[in-house]
């Protein structure tokens, strides 16, 4: 589905923001991979950000374009993202067969570019409305496999593990 939960939501918005606007080179480039119904894009209009959406009718049908300067249809694995300083990879991560997801979480890390997390645990979910895209290939995700699978990454903020939702970020070490 092309939403998500909105838990910690409002205070993931004012730390994307903080980062971006105290922490990132000149240029605050943000990419929302995955932008769905717009949520990052429509709550950090200020900034400069440009949303790339794998399923081209979710741009029509939740207007995208109001929310971004830039709308891409195109899948993050085949996608040129080096010009960006700070991606945001909410609720596609799970979307990713395990191999494809790690390589691109090692990849955007290691080029120095800022990226942000957002997953759901233990959430099984099949194609929605026969979008193919919207299966969850990682299924099993804790805390522990996030830890196993990605270590580039660390939790930020996270709820409980059954139904529960984390945030976590490349770079938590940088800013405390």
């Amino acid at each position: 589905m092309p939403s998500s939960t909105n838990t910690f939501k409002d205070v993931m918005y004012e730390h994307i923001r903080t980062v971006v606007l105290e922490h990132l080179p000149y240029r605050n480039k943000i990419l929302d991979v995955g932008a769905g119904i717009g949520v990052w894009g429509s709550n950090l209009q200020d900034l400069h950000i440009d949303a790339l959406e794998i399923h081209e009718p979710y741009i029509k049908e939740y207007g995208l374009h109001r929310y971004y300067n830039n709308v891409i249809v195109g899948d993050i694995l085949n996608f040129d993202y080096d010009d960006y300083d700070y991606i945001i990879i909410g609720d596609v991560l799970e979307h990713i067969k395990v191999e494809p997801a790690q390589k691109l979480i090692k990849d955007i890390t290691s080029k120095g570019i800022k990226c942000m997390v957002a997953v759901p645990y233990l959430h099984e979910q099949g194609a929605v409305g026969g979008v193919e895209s919207e299966i969850h290939h990682q299924p099993d995700l804790t805390p522990r496999i996030m830890k196993s699978r990605y270590p580039d990454l660390e939790v930020f903020l996270s709820t409980n593990i059954v139904h529960g939702y984390a945030y976590y970020t490349n770079y938590i070490k940088w800013v405390k």
